[in-house]
């Protein structure tokens, strides 16, 4: 989201006032940094706990800086210490363990896949994706196509390949996948009918739904695409010696973000309201419809499953064609949940 230089100094005001309001309290509260490698309704829990002020309830003083070069940056900054936590996907913290970095998730966030695939009208009307019900049929019909991904070995390069894969197709030969950029890129390639379809997270990918008369190849929000159902998209990673030697920061952190999904199911209409801020910018017809098709995809807790994590290893290594090496029991840990869970009870 950009902030005008009006907001910031009438922002930077407003904590001017509340420090000089309440010294003892802004004093005593601990700073976290959080990093994320982008910004999109992947992080709705974040943004409903920083509105809502969830983080603060437990004396944090939270910062979120956003990464523009991606999850390995985000990453990158947390094994330097320039941040204490990665948002982000655990496929690239099981990557960067395999070069021995002692890094490990330790609360979902998202839990299911969190990009979705857009199809032009046209796309859809000359496969009749309507009357498409077999995963493996929708996913086979993608041949011929030209879909914009982000960039080469990005997760949405990763999904289509995937999904080419699954529907029995050849994805260098029987789709041509598009490095394109960011969703501008992709919205006026897709207005322009230059590709037939694109991959990314909403607001984006309802974008192209709602203003261009696009479609979803699949629902996976809702687990509609088999291999990806439940899969562990999105957590909270860090360092192994920050999640035991900050243990009770840690908490203080999952506490935060288990508020803001249990106030997503429990309240959603509010929850909206307090996600709008930081998409100002976005028609509230494509906001609405993003919050609508999104909110399925996060649970009430973010306790990590071990199936979820394992879908994580599933889709990197039919993705990128090479194993996973990390024990599973090494690229998790719920002791941070465990510690929460009664005081949420």
């Amino acid at each position: 989201m950009q902030v005008s230089r009006r907001q910031a100094m009438a922002l930077a005001g407003l904590g001017t006032a509340n420090l000089l309001g309440s010294p003892t309290v802004a004093q005593s509260r601990q700073k976290v940094v959080m990093g994320q490698p982008s910004e999109g309704f992947i992080y709705l829990p974040i943004y409903v706990a920083r509105t809502k002020c969830f983080f603060e309830e437990e004396g944090l003083n939270a910062e979120v800086i956003t990464f523009s070069k991606g999850g390995a940056e985000a990453l990158a900054a947390v094994l330097g210490g320039q941040s204490d936590i990665y948002v982000g996907s655990p496929s690239v913290q099981l990557r960067a363990q395999e070069k021995r970095q002692p890094v490990q998730s330790f609360a979902a966030v998202q839990t299911q896949f969190g990009s979705d695939l857009v199809l032009s009208a046209d796309a859809a009307k000359k496969i009749d994706l309507a009357n498409l019900k077999d995963p493996k049929a929708k996913a086979a019909a993608l041949k011929g196509m030209t879909i914009a991904v982000a960039g080469p070995g990005s997760l949405t390069d990763l999904m289509v390949r995937h999904i080419a894969v699954f529907g029995g197709l050849n994805p260098d030969r029987d789709v041509t996948i598009t490095p394109i950029g960011g969703g501008g890129s992709m919205l006026a390639a897709f207005g322009q009918k230059r590709i037939d379809g694109y991959a990314l997270s909403a607001p984006t990918s309802t974008t192209g739904i709602e203003r261009f008369g696009g479609a979803m190849l699949f629902d996976f929000a809702r687990g509609e695409y088999p291999p990806f159902a439940d899969i562990l998209f999105y957590t909270l990673i860090a360092r192994n010696d920050w999640i035991k030697g900050k243990s009770e920061l840690a908490q203080k952190v999952v506490r935060g973000l288990w508020k803001g999904l249990r106030y997503m199911k429990s309240n959603p209409d509010e929850a909206r309201e307090a996600v709008r801020p930081f998409f100002t910018q976005v028609p509230k017809t494509e906001f609405d419809l993003a919050w609508k098709l999104t909110l399925p995809s996060f649970r009430d807790n973010p306790r990590i499953e071990e199936n979820g994590m394992l879908k994580d290893y599933k889709f990197l290594e039919e993705g990128e064609q090479k194993p996973v090496t990390v024990p599973i029991a090494d690229s998790y840990t719920n002791a941070v949940v465990d510690a929460v869970a009664p005081s949420m009870n």
